[in-house]
């Protein structure tokens, strides 16, 4: 399935969801945890560039962000 497939298949508007969709689907190392805070913050964890340029190709075809940068505003830590 190319990446404009998986995003008309998948993407229901709700950005957490298809991130964790896209990380189970394509068997990815990335994931995303929840903070306590405040309120309640996500952070994306990616495992390598390969996962991160998937994402951010993904986030881009599905969503009006750039990248998963944006997506996360900020919130992404690369453990690679």
């Amino acid at each position: 399935m190319n990446f404009e497939d998986f995003v008309k298949a998948y993407w229901k508007g709700d950005l957490y969801s298809f991130v964790i969709e896209a990380i189970t689907f394509y068997e990815m190392d990335s994931t995303i945890e929840t903070e306590e805070m405040n309120k309640p913050l996500s952070f994306l964890y990616l495992s390598s560039i390969a996962e991160e340029n998937m994402l951010s190709r993904l986030i881009h075809i599905g969503t009006e962000y750039a990248d998963i940068e944006a997506a996360f505003n900020g919130r992404v830590i690369r453990d690679y």
